[in-house]
C-alpha cells in the first residue's frame, strides 16, 4: 500500500484500487524571453525563385543582387536562448538556391565539391537564427511549406499562404515557435512600431548570417 500519512503533509489525491496518485498538471512554459530578439529579414530573387532569410540586415540591405526585400517575417534570435534550436543555413552555387533546416545530421558540414562546370552541393554557412523549439507564449508556429517538384522549403507565420512565388508549394509542418518582440537597440525600431506598422530604422547592429552572399549568377546579371 501507500506509505502512511505524515503529520502536517496535504492529503495525497484519491487513489482507488491501488493506482498511483493522480499526478498533477504539468507547469504552463515560461513565456518567451524578449532579450536579444532580432528582425528576420525576409528577402527573394524573383529570377532565382530563390527565397532568402537573415537577421543580418547589412547582408543584403533593401535589396541587391537581384534579391527583393519583403519585410520583416517575425522575431527571432541570433543568439542561442534556453529552449532555443538552431536554424542552419547552406547554399549551393552551382543551383543558387538556400536550404534552412534544423537537421544537422543530415546535412552537417555540407557536401559541396568542385567540377569543371562549377561548384555542386551545398556549402555550410552558419547558424542563420533560433527559435523556440515547443510552444511559449506570445510566439507563433514557424510553418514550413515545401515544393514537392524539387523538395525546396520555404517559411510562413501564415498556414493557409507560404507567400511569393510559392504556387507549388505544399504546408509540411512546423520547425519550431517565433516571434518575439525584438529588442530597442535592434536599430529598426520594432520594438516602439509607429501607428502604421512596423518600418523606419536603420540596419540592426548585429545578427547572424555569413558576409554579403555572392548570389547573382551570368543567366541573372544584366
Amino acid at each position: 500500500g501507500s506509505p502512511p500519512q505524515q503529520p502536517g503533509s496535504p492529503p495525497q489525491p484519491y487513489s482507488p484500487y491501488g493506482q498511483p496518485p493522480m499526478q498533477q498538471q504539468q507547469p504552463i512554459e515560461a513565456p518567451a524571453s524578449h532579450t536579444d530578439c532580432v528582425p528576420l529579414f525576409y528577402y527573394i530573387n524573383e529570377d532565382l525563385r530563390d527565397h532568402f532569410y537573415t537577421t543580418n540586415f547589412k547582408e543584403l540591405e533593401g535589396g541587391k543582387l537581384h534579391y527583393s526585400f519583403l519585410g520583416v517575417m517575425t522575431g527571432v534570435y541570433a543568439t542561442y536562448k534556453s529552449g532555443t534550436i538552431p536554424v542552419y543555413r547552406y547554399y549551393n552555387n552551382f543551383d543558387h538556391d538556400h536550404v534552412y533546416t534544423t537537421n544537422y545530421k543530415k546535412w552537417g558540414k555540407g557536401g559541396s565539391y568542385r567540377t569543371p562546370d562549377g561548384e555542386h552541393g551545398y556549402t555550410y554557412e552558419g547558424v542563420a537564427f533560433y527559435i523556440y523549439k515547443y510552444p511559449r507564449p506570445g510566439l507563433n508556429p514557424v510553418n514550413v511549406f515545401v515544393n514537392p517538384k524539387n523538395g525546396n522549403k520555404i517559411f510562413s507565420m501564415s498556414n493557409s499562404n507560404a507567400g511569393p512565388h510559392s504556387d507549388n508549394f505544399r504546408l509540411q509542418g512546423q520547425i519550431g515557435y517565433a516571434g518575439c518582440t525584438p529588442s530597442q537597440n535592434d536599430g529598426m525600431n520594432l520594438a516602439h512600431p509607429p501607428s502604421g506598422g512596423f518600418g523606419g530604422g536603420g540596419p540592426p547592429q548585429g545578427g547572424g548570417g555569413g558576409g554579403e552572399p555572392q548570389r547573382c549568377p551570368p543567366r541573372a546579371c544584366p
